[in-house]
């Protein structure tokens, strides 16, 4: 359950704000951090000449991922709005969505083992990830049955965990994170790279000592400054 200030600005601002109506700020802000990431050289620059449309420039492949990554944000908008249910089938066409233009690799459950640089936690097996990924749909057909903000957190963190895609898991989930966010009423979030170790601290605490509290604390602060900001 949200804390009570967190609770009361979001009373307030749902006075004046359509927390569905997004700022061109927000999107260039939101794509950027997103793709620095894995990006860390990413200009938001960069981000608002290709999202005017200015690509001479700018390097081919952080075009294409400006664009898949705008593309991605603006179907799980469109799908909170129109209150679409996430399933399978919508979970990989975001995924292709994000990879569009990269190896067939978009939409399709990794067929190999991996690990995840930077953290303590291995990604269950390939084996595995058809049957986590089944129990994970089930899990989110059933709907939150007790805190809300625990369901949003926990959809959020048990995509990453489970890693089912050879790249573009983090973004995926962070896409699942907001469109989750916004389908129950609460504001889209953006994770900049100050707030990065954090975050990662958070999605640690879940993958290798199942502690959750962690990151919904550190998804408070993110949905408070959200609000505040735009």
């Amino acid at each position: 359950m949200i804390n009570e200030k967190l609770s009361k600005a979001l009373e307030e601002a749902k006075q004046t704000k359509n927390f569905l109506e997004i700022s061109e700020e927000f999107l260039v802000n939101l794509v950027q951090s997103a793709l620095a990431f894995d990006n860390p050289s990413l200009k938001k620059e960069d981000v608002v000449k290709v999202l005017n449309g200015e690509v001479v420039g700018v390097n081919p492949d952080k075009v294409r991922k400006i664009i898949n990554q705008k593309n991605a944000f603006l179907k799980v908008l469109q799908m909170a709005k129109d209150k679409v249910e996430l399933d399978e089938n919508t979970l990989k066409d975001l995924h292709q969505i994000l990879c569009d233009g990269e190896a067939e690799v978009g939409g399709l459950y990794r067929r190999v083992n991996i690990s995840v640089k930077g953290s303590n936690h291995t990604p269950c097996s390939y084996e595995k990830v058809y049957d986590r990924m089944a129990k994970y749909f089930v899990f989110m057909q059933e709907g939150p049955k007790g805190d809300l903000w625990e369901y949003i957190s926990y959809l959020h963190l048990q995509l990453a965990k489970i890693h089912p895609f050879l790249d573009g898991n983090g973004r995926l989930a962070r896409l699942v994170l907001n469109y989750e966010l916004m389908k129950n009423g609460f504001m889209p979030v953006i994770i900049t790279s100050d707030e990065r170790d954090k975050y990662f601290s958070a999605l640690e605490s879940f993958k290798v000592d199942k502690d959750i509290k962690p990151f919904m604390d550190f998804l408070e602060d993110l949905e408070m400054k959200s609000i505040q900001t735009y």
